[in-house]
């Protein structure tokens, strides 16, 4: 008995879509308001929307030959047909059918394909209508931000929406970043897209436009990220805190000085040192019965005014001509003159001009540091030097952690974590043992290690990585906590590398010198031996 084997049966074939074909005045139709291609001039001022010769001419001659796409329209414009692509087929025809009236000829109707399964649904038009034009003429970037900000704005589920953009090319950060990049100016936004930047980085670029050098500052960090490999974009992260400081610092001083303006104070230029000019703070002069000049005390002076400080933003008020006012100066200011007249004195400001400078740069990568660590804590694996970090720290490395983290200090924990400070509110007495005890009883056995490199890393932070860590005598744990960061792929920031460089140099200095320590008692140890030996042999 035999038996025939029987072939699966092939698939049907199924619809791509639902529509329809009809022919329609092009004097009927509007632009849908989720068409990609905008009424917009590209880089050479050339309208997008608008047919080439080679078009025009061809449609002049035989009319629209590949059909729009259409679909319903609801609002203002309901009973109309919006285009969804075709825009610039269909004002070839416009143009086309001016010519033939002026002519007092006939003219064509336009091919098209009524969309009708679309009606409502503006995701999918806009995704539609993305894809078809960049298989077309090139569109502006302009457009590509505008049609993710559309989407991104969309109230639709967020399975649905990742797959819209994915469609069109973009990923879930480059659609939550087109917000701000669609805010650039059309130069700033040119210059970027020569440096090719992404959508996020577009983003991030906006927020710092305003600032000197920006652009640069970052296409130089991104080359740098790409050479070494960075994939966490490492430099970016530092370049851009830089100038996020540098924004925010120059915006509180121009609010302070528009302030001072307002209240009708004369603004002057703030100065490194006073000392030399007929301007000086309030903090160096006394009035007539030699008490401190302050603010209250010295506004009637004609000479009353203020300048905003550029390091802090800080308000120093001053005196424009304090010894045309006979107002004298504090004897610590009269000894500071006296001090600043010598040789050393612009080393000096220059010395201080870098301690206010590297102080700041040190909190700055502080910011993205605790970031890197946030994403460390939450990557699926430990690497393999997660745990000898841990270990190391609970075997012994990490003095009075116990009882100014547990009981003191839960805070860097908990943003390590992601979750809300448990002693948040709390005073220092009231703070439990097991401020984490929830989230190590729903924490697996397989991820327990986030837990434990979360604590670790605060202790880090708190106990070697405070404002003074970068200056004089490097702690050794500084530079073993930095170097492990780097490690795991985080991008060390001028201030940070500096001060890895000289921790590593002074310990190296220390060794060798206990090396020398050490060569003259083996030398005297030996010559004790040779002693001990000649007096035996003479026995």
């Amino acid at each position: 008995m035999s038996t025939t084997a029987t072939s699966p049966k092939a698939p049907e074939p199924v619809e791509g879509f639902t529509g329809r074909f009809v022919w329609i005045d092009p004097h009927d139709l509007v632009v849908d308001p989720y068409n990609h291609r905008k009424d917009r001039a590209d880089q050479d001022g050339e309208d997008t929307t608008q047919p080439d010769p080679e078009l025009q001419a061809s449609v002049d001659e035989l009319g629209v030959l590949t059909p729009l796409v259409l679909r319903p329209q609801e609002g203002e414009t309901e009973g109309k047909l919006g285009i969804i692509f075709g825009q610039r087929r269909n004002n070839a025809a416009l143009t086309a059918a001016k010519k033939a009236k002026a002519r007092k000829k006939p003219y064509r109707l336009v091919p098209a394909i009524v969309r009708d399964d679309l009606a409502g649904v503006d995701d999918a038009a806009l995704t539609v209508s993305f894809i078809e034009n960049k298989h077309r003429r090139q569109a502006t970037i302009r457009d590509d931000i505008e049609a993710a900000k559309q989407l991104s704005l969309m109230n639709i589920p967020k399975a649905r929406k990742i797959r819209n953009a994915r469609a069109m090319g973009f990923k879930p950060a480059e659609l939550g970043a087109a917000s701000k990049a669609a805010q650039l100016s059309d130069e700033a936004l040119a210059e970027a897209i020569e440096e090719h930047f992404n959508l996020v980085e577009l983003a991030e670029f906006q927020e710092v436009e305003g600032v000197d050098d920006a652009l640069w500052t970052l296409k130089r960090a991104k080359g740098r990220d790409q050479r070494e490999g960075n994939t966490k974009r490492g430099h970016w992260k530092h370049a851009l805190a830089d100038l996020r400081a540098e924004k925010e610092l120059t915006d509180k001083c121009a609010q302070q000085a528009a302030e001072l303006t307002a209240a009708e104070v004369t603004v002057v230029d703030w100065r490194w040192n006073w000392s030399d000019t007929s301007t000086r703070p309030l903090t160096d002069l006394l009035t007539d019965a030699g008490a401190p000049h302050t603010q209250q005390t010295h506004r009637t002076c004609p000479g009353h005014a203020a300048c905003v400080a550029p390091s802090d933003a800080e308000v120093i008020w001053v005196c424009t001509a304090w010894h045309r006012h006979g107002h004298p100066l504090t004897a610590e200011a009269a000894t500071k003159d006296t001090a600043q007249a010598g040789p050393d004195k612009e080393a000096a400001r220059a010395e201080r001009r870098l301690v206010i400078a590297n102080n700041k740069a040190w909190r700055q990568a502080r910011e993205v540091r605790a970031d890197f660590i946030k994403e460390l804590c939450q990557q699926p694996e430990a690497s393999t030097r997660v745990w000898p970090l841990i270990l190391s720290l609970v075997t012994g490395t990490s003095y009075g952690y116990e009882n100014y983290v547990s009981r003191k200090r839960t805070d860097l924990t908990a943003r390590f974590l992601g979750v809300e400070d448990p002693n948040e509110g709390k005073s220092q007495w009231s703070r439990g043992d097991d401020p984490f005890g929830a989230v190590i009883a729903r924490t697996s056995p397989t991820r327990a290690w986030r837990v434990l490199l979360a604590h670790v890393a605060a202790a880090y932070e708190l106990e070697h990585m405070d404002d003074a860590a970068w200056r004089n005598h490097i702690n050794g744990q500084t530079v073993a906590w930095l170097t492990f960061l780097q490690a795991e792929g985080y991008a060390l920031s001028s201030v940070e590398a500096g001060t890895v460089a000289k921790g590593r140099a002074q310990q190296e200095e220390q060794d060798q010198k206990a090396r020398e320590d050490t060569e003259p008692e083996q030398h005297e140890d030996s010559e004790d031996v040779q002693e001990r030996e000649a007096l035996a042999a003479a026995a």
